[in-house]
Parts: C-alpha cells; structure tokens; sequence
C-alpha cells in the first residue's frame, strides 16, 4: 500500500467511527424517556476551533439532560437542579480506549442562568469532569468520582465554571455499549449518581 491509500483507509476509519458515534447521539437524544429526563439543550457540546487541529475533529460529544422528578423547567429553560452530562470521549490523550463518561454537575443555584447554551461550552463541562487545570478528583468508596475546585482558587475561576459545586462521575467503555443496554446502562449510571448527596 501506498503512503496516500494508508492515509485514505485511516480516515475511512475515523469516519465510520464518527458514523456510530452519531448513531449513539441520535438514539440518546430520540429514544429519551421524556417522562423521566429533560434535554436542556438538543445540540451536543463539543470543543471546536478553526486554528487549532484538535478542533477540527470532533473527539468529545457532550449531550445534557435533567431529572424531571427533581423539579419544574423554568422560564430560562433550565430546572434548578444537578445537571448531569453524558460524554462519548475518544481521545486518546484522555483514555486508553473509547469512553463514556456520565455525570452529576451540582451548581447549587441555576434560577438566575440565561437560556439555552452554546455548543461552544464545552468546557464548562469537559474540564471539570476530567480534574483539568482548577479541579482536583478523590473517590467514593463505590468507586465513583468526585472532583471539586483545587485549594485557594479565586471566585472569578469558580465564576467561570458557573459557580460550579461538586462533580460525581462514572464511567463505561464505549464498547461495552450496544443497541439493546445503552439506555439502561447509561440512565441507571444517572439515577445512581442522582442519590449521591
């Protein structure tokens, strides 16, 4: 094979795994049991940038969503509750294989929060879910994670992680994930990380 046709069959690849990536964002965003959760937004976050190649593809996918039993959606089109964020990560960088990441973002307060949110806002959530730069992880005895600010940080960094609280996380491979368990496996994850006070 040529150095061209190696190149070509590399981006075969990553295409055809992008493909089932957005197969998985569809159903998670489609197949939701509206009864139970609420989409914030129906646009998935990601990291993109015109100068810098790690934004010219994707390898971070952020979809939020809310519990319905912790409240009513108000007027800006957020429940004033836990946030809870599903990651389909495949960034070598971060992980060893392909994951997905789900977790609890306790703002405290979100009643005085504008409406809708960028898909640009990627890193309100990526950074603080993967203890980068302010944030620091330690761990529950079940094992789940739970990353909080570093000591001694200025209110205007907690400022611009939307006075961010607590984070709780859990974790799967993207493998592990088919067409007949991702909605359990996933949405038990988010009831189970919803009992974490």
């Amino acid at each position: 094979m040529t150095l061209g046709e190696n190149l070509h069959n590399a981006f075969d690849v990553v295409f055809k795994t992008m493909q089932g990536i957005e197969k998985l964002i569809l159903k998670l965003q489609n197949e939701l049991d509206d009864q139970l959760y609420y989409k914030p937004t129906d646009r998935f976050l990601r990291y993109g940038s015109d100068k810098d190649w790690r934004g010219w593809v994707n390898w971070s996918f952020i979809l939020l969503y809310q519990r319905k039993a912790d409240g009513e959606v108000m007027g800006n089109g957020w429940i004033n509750a836990p946030v809870y964020a599903v990651e389909i990560n495949v960034d070598s960088d971060n992980c060893a294989e392909p994951m997905v990441y789900i977790a609890k973002f306790d703002f405290g307060d979100t009643s005085g929060w504008a409406s809708g949110i960028s898909p640009a806002s990627h890193n309100i959530f990526y950074n603080p879910m993967h203890a980068q730069y302010y944030f620091a992880k330690g761990a529950l005895s079940d094992g789940t994670v739970v990353i909080t600010y570093k000591e001694g940080l200025p209110d205007k960094v907690k400022s611009a992680f939307w006075n961010l609280k607590t984070v709780y996380r859990k974790e799967l491979k993207l493998a592990s994930l088919d067409g007949g368990n991702y909605k359990a496996q996933i949405f038990t994850a988010i009831e189970e990380l919803a009992k974490i006070k």
